[in-house]
């Protein structure tokens, strides 16, 4: 799908966990009651669920006709329990969906275009255009933009300070992280390195590739790679070379944690590493785990490359096909990125809001942590790439499988070449089945 035509369209869960379903929103019949139930399923974090129950609360007070409650989970539990209820046909009615895979949850059929909406439950006026043009897919409005978001190093400030070593937040290298995280490693207790080891990590990955000049990762008809395994092979030298200097973490240690979303786990918040690599809209929820300040920065550059960072969409909340009510769960999608009281709520926790006024609401009361967001947000303006057309069907396989066979290298069970033969297959099958 070229980006020109995917752009034609100008229950109370156990929220400190982080990682629970709100059970009692399971099975609740919509009709022959008083109000109608909306089911609103995301995956978080405790920052985010405390959040975003707060919110359903307020929009359940203002609306007695509709009951909205809330299903939440982890990253990777939230999408293999979606995989379940889109075979079972009980997705909840509104769903949090990533740019990553929209296109292929689109191809779907899951989630119903919210053309029919606009102007009646849904208001777009005051959405910014860069926001429409993410959420539109095969011509049609499919999600509502949550935030904007990129990616970011968070880093544990007080152990970077404490290293003597210093970087540009915008313009850093590769050859600068080796160098401040050595220092680090260096500096700190024992046990604790300079930063979280990225071998196993496909976005980290995607983020090289694209300043190694692969901007677009995937051919048009999504069956195949632009690239081969030299480049991964390349890739995984760089961490090594990392590693090996005493950068990061011993690999078994960091093979552990690979594919591991939840941000308690990370090692900037667990004390194991000082720098941390995670999302934007990540920043807040990062910072509300830890007593220590974190400051952040782009991905590391490789010197002489392209911009291999974008800015994009945080999340979506979107429509599913298995909504009970259409009109009342984009009334209560239109509240989530519209109304006052609810986006005071949520500040910047899922990135930066992509309505104006809300932006301009926010700015007096922003933590020092939205702050952060902010900034740094600012700052990388003019420094990344335009934003690639979203991944093809198997996407999220790929990215799977790629966590799972580089801890192969982690481990040093198998060289390197052998290793990313063994990933191209694996993804090209997908690819090709998809």
């Amino acid at each position: 799908m070229s980006k020109i035509k995917r752009r034609t369209f100008m229950s109370r869960a156990a929220a400190a966990a982080g990682a629970s379903v709100a059970a009692s929103s399971l099975g609740l019949p919509a009709f022959g009651q008083d109000k109608v139930r909306i089911r609103h399923g995301w995956w978080g974090n405790p920052e985010r669920d405390r959040r975003t129950f707060e919110v359903i609360d307020i929009f359940n007070g203002k609306h007695p006709d509709i009951e909205v409650v809330g299903e939440t989970l982890g990253f990777n539990d939230y999408f293999t329990r979606l995989a379940t209820q889109i075979a079972g046909g009980n997705m909840p009615d509104c769903i949090q969906q990533g740019y990553g895979v929209m296109q292929e949850y689109v191809d779907r059929g899951t989630m119903i275009p919210l053309t029919d909406y606009i102007g009646k439950t849904i208001q777009i006026d005051d959405i910014d255009e860069s926001g429409l043009s993410a959420g539109t897919f095969n011509g049609e409005l499919y999600g509502l933009t949550i935030g904007a978001n990129t990616m970011a190093t968070v880093f544990n400030k007080r152990l970077v300070e404490a290293s003597g070593e210093t970087f540009d937040t915008v313009t850093w290298t590769y050859d600068d992280l080796k160098r401040v995280a050595v220092a680090i490693t260096k500096s700190s207790p024992d046990g604790v390195y300079g930063t979280d080891d990225s071998t196993a990590d496909w976005g980290a990955f995607g983020v090289f590739a694209g300043q190694s000049g692969y901007a677009i990762q995937y051919t048009e008809d999504g069956k195949d790679f632009t690239f081969d395994t030299p480049l991964i092979i390349e890739f995984w030298n760089m961490w090594k070379d990392i590693r090996d200097a005493g950068g990061t973490p011993p690999g078994a240690d960091s093979a552990g944690l690979a594919g591991q979303a939840d941000l308690t786990v990370q090692g900037v918040v667990t004390g194991q590493t000082a720098i941390t690599y995670a999302w934007s809209n990540q920043i807040v929820g990062i910072q509300g785990l830890m007593q220590d300040t974190v400051g952040a920065a782009m991905r590391p550059h490789l010197a002489g490359g392209q911009p291999g960072q974008s800015v994009q969409p945080s999340q979506f909340i979107c429509l599913s096909r298995d909504t009970v009510d259409p009109e009342a769960a984009t009334t209560y999608m239109n509240a989530f990125v519209h109304d006052p009281d609810m986006t005071a709520v949520l500040g910047m926790e899922r990135g930066i809001p992509e309505v104006s006024a809300v932006r301009q609401m926010l700015a007096p009361t922003m933590s020092a942590a939205e702050a952060t967001t902010v900034e740094y947000f600012d700052s990388i303006q003019g420094h990344v790439a335009p934003l690639a057309p979203p991944n093809p069907a198997g996407a999220r396989e790929i990215e799977e499988a790629f966590e799972r066979i580089a801890v192969n290298i982690l481990l040093d069970r198998q060289s390197m070449e052998d290793t990313a033969n063994e990933f191209m297959r694996e993804a090209r099958g997908i690819l090709r089945r998809a």
